[in-house]
């Protein structure tokens, strides 16, 4: 699908913009593929966090940064320090840059032509209209074919989200019954009529240097896994507005599953890596318990109904070595315990 811009995006003077990914391991490849796609987009420069890269793939960094010198840029860290390090490094880099936006994109994400000029035209509408600070999103589908691109956008938009005031480990007693009236047949999803949303990944967001600042940097002690949704919800907690732009398209590859969809406290224990099951789960109740009333009585309930969950989950799955992931998450986040203190 060719995402092509608004009349509106094609009559404005571009703002400068920034690129900014993060990339690890051996990625390198799909990396280059991103930086010539943010360039083909238009963005002034790009910079790249290597975030722990293999040594050949150092190799193939340095030779993406020569061919596209200056306006590509390569910032090393030693290890894999995770997301949140990472985006906040790149963030900042952005900053210094001296460019009105930032584009996090992932190293794996494709932008659709136009995509760019979309998510430009849609902020910009945000922030005439004196909202602030406030970011856009666009669609990130599997592909660019326009059926599962149009899949895509009826998700997102039907996706109800727990109320992270009262939820505990996103599970909500509300939700979860409306949720399984819904795969029983009982009861149609019901779709939400704008694009709001409560919070967004990195990947294919786009914000105003202005508003990083009104916001801050990720915070670097939640690692990896939900740091870009706890960093995007300041936007929405300080009163402003994050936007999903369906005109925008983002291709965003699926690669293998470390958690399969579905059920999600059943997923949990189906789950291929206990790394990221702990980031996950420790930084979500982590992030709930800052929000609303920490120990409220709804609060109290949901996580009951999370425990129960947890035991008929293992009792079906065997998976005793999940539970013990999932209760240590949980004491870390409740205790405030955290950090890097899981390896990955």
């Amino acid at each position: 699908m060719t995402s092509h811009p608004t009349a509106e995006a094609a009559t404005i003077v571009r703002p400068s913009v920034v690129g900014a990914t993060v990339t690890y391991a051996t990625r390198a490849r799909s990396c280059r593929a991103t930086v010539e796609a943010l360039l083909a987009q238009g963005v002034e420069s790009v910079i790249v966090v290597d975030n722990g890269s293999t040594p050949d793939a150092q190799r193939e960094l340095r030779e993406l940064v020569a061919e596209y010198e200056p306006r590509v840029l390569c910032h090393r860290l030693d290890r894999n320090e995770g997301s949140a390090p990472a985006f906040g490094l790149a963030i900042a880099l952005a900053r210094e840059a001296g460019a009105e936006y930032v584009w996090l994109l992932d190293d794996d994400n494709l932008p659709e032509p136009g995509a760019l000029d979309s998510l430009i035209a849609e902020e910009r509408r945000l922030w005439d209209a004196g909202t602030m600070p406030c970011a856009v999103a666009p669609v990130r589908a599997p592909s660019a074919d326009p059926d599962e691109v149009a899949e895509t956008i009826a998700s997102e938009l039907s996706r109800e989200q727990p109320e992270a005031s009262r939820s505990f480990a996103g599970v909500e007693a509300g939700l979860f019954a409306r949720r399984a009236l819904e795969r029983l047949g009982l009861r149609r999803a019901v779709q939400r009529t704008g694009g709001d949303l409560p919070y967004a990944p990195y990947g294919g967001l786009l914000m105003r240097i202005a508003a990083t600042r009104a916001i801050g940097d990720p915070d670097a002690d939640l690692v990896l896994y939900g740091d870009d949704l706890e960093y995007t919800s300041r936007i929405v907690a300080a009163g402003g507005r994050i936007v999903l732009t369906p005109r925008a398209v983002v291709v965003d590859p699926r690669g293998e599953r470390w958690m399969p969809p579905g059920f999600e406290v059943l997923a949990m224990f189906r789950s291929t890596n206990d790394a990221l099951l702990y980031y996950s789960l420790r930084n979500r109740v982590h992030r709930e318990l800052r929000i609303g009333k920490r120990w409220s009585r709804a609060r109290v309930l949901n996580g009951a109904l999370f425990a129960a969950l947890c035991l008929v989950c293992m009792i079906v799955t065997r998976r005793r070595d999940k539970a013990r992931v999932i209760r240590t998450a949980v004491d870390d986040a409740i205790a405030g315990r955290l950090g890097r203190r899981v390896e990955f």
